[in-house]
């Protein structure tokens, strides 16, 4: 019975230390300023919208659906396998922006993403982030989260 207590607290204990979803848009900004600068992914692809997901998953599928001969133009010209192109996920396609805009020296969402909040404005379900340096963000609420809108 000890042991089945324990298990308990542990579980308990556990599910507490999890991070919880974005409740408002100043949360869910920081939470996307911190996977998009530590290069969490996974996290960052959690905090897009429904809306969001789809369009990029239809960019995927566009990519993937390219003929060989394009598909290795495109591979070499970002320096990316075939392969990988044909098995990527929301995440890895994120990384791959993020390279991409590295590499041009426009990564407008980390220089979106490296100012402080300014102001924010909510209508019903969407608010705008404003920041100090006249740049802003979209974020969505679905249900009682908020999710950024990657366009």
């Amino acid at each position: 019975m000890r042991i089945l207590i324990y298990c308990a607290i542990l579980l308990i204990g556990f599910t507490s230390c999890q991070p919880s979803k974005p409740l408002t848009p100043q949360e869910a900004f920081n939470a996307l300023k911190d996977a998009y600068t530590h290069n969490n992914m996974q996290n960052g692809a959690a905090l897009l919208s429904t809306n969001s997901k789809k369009r990029i998953a239809t960019v995927i599928h566009n990519l993937q659906s390219m003929n060989k001969a394009q598909l290795s133009a495109f591979a070499q010209y970002y320096g990316i396998s075939s392969d990988r192109i044909k098995t990527m996920d929301i995440p890895e396609y994120l990384l791959l922006q993020k390279k991409i805009a590295a590499t041009r020296g426009d990564d407008v969402l980390l220089t979106a993403l490296s100012q402080p909040i300014a102001q924010v404005t909510i209508a019903q379900s969407k608010a705008t982030v404003h920041l100090y340096n006249g740049m802003s963000l979209i974020f969505v609420k679905e249900g009682p989260y908020w999710y950024f809108e990657y366009e």
